[in-house]
């Protein structure tokens, strides 16, 4: 257990209670709790917008998948920082300008029905709850590196509930945590929790960077070090296929061995396990290690130059083939502009030009964050062999041969490498964080779907104020409560040993179906007049269901159901796409389009909302009440 360590992530929690708590004063009314009474300064909503952005997913994710899967892992934080780029261009100042609470409320004023209102509700929440799967899994992973220690009993297999306990218990307690901050504070304690989080986060990321440089680590060298390692080669070969083991017994057993691997990696195999078949703590991590079984299924036979340019951590394809490489891509760059929680933000802003700068801000942001981030995984990738081949790598870091058997892991692992418990303690700090910014938005996103938009539109319309808060801290309550289940699904139906680099592959599905549910209605709604209601519901369930459906379909790959084999046809074919963006935004778009002209019913005060949306004279009046002027976090707009 890492005293230090705990120490420091302790006073974070700590500290961001005492946030809550002060900023209760401050959440009387629903425009306080969901949206901070819009008085949110551009600077500040742009820290508050990182830290909402920069989940578990940017801080343990991205350089993970640069430890796992080198240049195919660079690709994530391309993505993550390019998504503002159509936020700030096309969506973040007309939602602004149209006012309102949430995305639904655009939807509902700019095409006038309940349906489409409550169309939207269901693909936030659905969006909120695929994007808070991988933090929950983020929180149980880095409580089990730091604490080690779970309070749930363990049955005769060393399991609860039929997943590991002690990550199971992390999963509980930061879900208890964000429940009770988010329930307290609301929007304003959620926005100064996130703005200390980012800079939290943002320092601890610069300073795993600053530490691997000053311990004389070389980009360019470790590149070329890790593409000519032998062991990327040859040992990462030997465990291979350690796969489909049984949930109640832990029993590692062979899965077609011998049908995907050559004799002599087969021979080589079997001398690895005889070797170490009495060594339980081998046996398990090897059975669990997907990334080195991610690699021998591409490198069959070490000694071909087709398989082994495969293997080239600095060359694309290792990982993902070109079309899931740019549907990858498309997803990250697309999706930003289709996650509720950071659509909201932009709410809290006092005007649309205090949202475009806040947007200015929020690239320099997250662009210099994620310039660290691959360094950091490069860094992980050799120097944790150093640290195993010296016999120093902490004992809680679990490896095979030199990896990690969960590349997660790294910034923890290579922080505690690099400096002691005190770094280590900053970047679990730092995790923490990433991961309560970003689910403190989410739960602020589904109360505002649930108490908002369903409870004060149709439940109860004439609610006291108090009435309509006490049913949005209710609807984060239970919210919290789905999200700590989906924490537990994940190793009970083995999605951790299914993919290599599992929270940044969760949070792109995320982003694929926010990227094909939502951002064809809003790019359509706010720049085609002809856009009609039935067009904007036809576009978004087909982008929603499509996206959900060939994404269950390729985890159900991925877990080998026969049903969904990739020799099974269409089906097959399907269930192979790891990214469904590159068909399923294409056929929403293009429903909206064909639905919309087929239909031609558009809303009777369409101009009206056109002004609203597009008018120079919004501007103007912002200006003269110098509402595009406020700085401060909780700066008043002048009357």
């Amino acid at each position: 257990m890492n005293t230090i360590a705990i120490v420091l992530v302790v006073g974070l929690v700590l500290f961001t209670i005492a946030l809550s708590i002060f900023s209760r004063r401050f959440t009387r009314t629903t425009a306080d709790f969901y949206l901070a009474g819009r008085k949110v300064g551009s600077f500040s909503n742009a820290s508050a917008i990182s830290g909402d952005y920069l989940s578990a997913a940017s801080f343990l994710g991205v350089a993970g998948a640069v430890y796992a899967s080198g240049l195919d892992g660079v690709w994530y934080a391309a993505g993550f920082a390019g998504g503002f780029m159509l936020v700030v261009l096309f969506i973040a100042s007309a939602l602004r300008r149209f006012g309102e609470y949430t995305v639904a409320d655009f939807a509902y004023g700019r095409f006038g029905t309940s349906r489409i209102r409550l169309v939207t509700v269901l693909a936030v929440l659905l969006v909120s709850l695929f994007y808070m799967a991988p933090q929950m899994f983020g929180a149980g992973t880095t409580w089990k590196i730091l604490v080690g220690q779970g309070f749930f009993p363990a049955d005769a297999h060393g399991l609860f509930l039929g997943v590991d306990p002690v990550y199971l218990t992390g999963v509980t307690v930061v879900t208890l945590i964000m429940m009770f901050y988010v329930a307290m504070g609301g929007m304003k304690g959620t926005t100064l929790n996130q703005i200390f989080q980012f800079w939290w986060l943002w320092f601890a990321m610069f300073l795993v960077v600053a530490f691997a440089f000053g311990n004389g680590f070389s980009y360019p060298k470790a590149l070329e070090r890790v593409n000519k390692d032998p062991l990327v080669a040859t040992k990462t070969v030997s465990p291979t296929e350690l796969t489909t083991p049984d949930k109640k017994t832990g029993k590692v057993m062979l899965d077609n061995a011998k049908a995907t691997m050559s004799p002599e990696a087969f021979a080589a195999l079997e001398a690895t396990l005889s070797a170490n078949s009495g060594n339980e703590d081998w046996m398990k991590n090897a059975k669990l290690n997907v990334l080195l079984t991610q690699r021998s299924k591409l490198l069959k036979d070490p000694e071909s130059p087709a398989d082994f340019k495969k293997q080239i951590f600095g060359e694309p394809g290792h990982r993902y083939n070109a079309f899931d490489q740019f549907s990858m891509v498309l997803a990250l760059v697309l999706g930003t502009a289709g996650l509720p929680h950071i659509l909201n933000r932009y709410y809290t802003n006092p005007s649309g030009s205090a949202a475009r700068r806040s947007t200015f801000w929020v690239l320099v942001c997250i662009g210099t964050f994620y310039i660290f981030a691959p360094i950091a995984g490069l860094a992980g990738r050799v120097k944790i062999l150093d640290a195993f081949a010296a016999g120093t790598l902490p004992a809680n870091a679990a490896v095979v041969d030199g990896i990690l058997v969960k590349s997660d892991q790294v910034m923890p692992v290579i922080g505690q490498v690099l400096g002691g418990q005190w770094l280590m303690g900053i970047v679990a700090a730092g995790a923490f964080a990433a991961m309560f910014s970003t689910i403190g938005g989410l739960l602020i996103a589904a109360a505002s779907a649930i108490g908002h938009d369903v409870y004060e539109k149709y439940i109860n319309p004439n609610a006291s104020e108090a009435k309509r808060v006490f049913v949005g801290k209710t609807s984060v309550i239970a919210f919290s409560v789905l999200a700590f289940t989906l924490g537990w699904a994940i190793p009970y139906f083995g999605l951790d040993k299914a993919y290599p680099a599992l929270i940044a592959m969760m949070v792109t599905w995320a982003f694929s179906v926010g990227a094909s549910a939502f951002v064809p209605m809003l790019l359509t709604g706010i720049w085609w007049k002809g856009t009609t209601e039935k067009g904007a519901i036809s576009g978004m369930l087909v982008g929603l269901v499509g996206s959900i459906s060939i994404i269950f379909m390729n985890i159900f790959q991925q877990l080998k159901l026969p049903a969904f084999a990739p020799d099974q046809g269409f089906i097959g074919f399907l269930a192979s796409l790891t990214f469904p963006v590159l068909f399923t935004f294409p056929a929403a778009l293009l429903t909206i389009l064909v639905v919309s002209k087929l239909d031609g019913k558009l809303p009777d005060n369409v101009d009206e909302i056109w002004m609203r949306i597009h008018g120079t004279a919004h501007e103007r009046h912002e200006r003269d009440l110098g509402l595009d002027k406020v700085g401060t976090l909780f700066g008043s707009a002048k009357s």
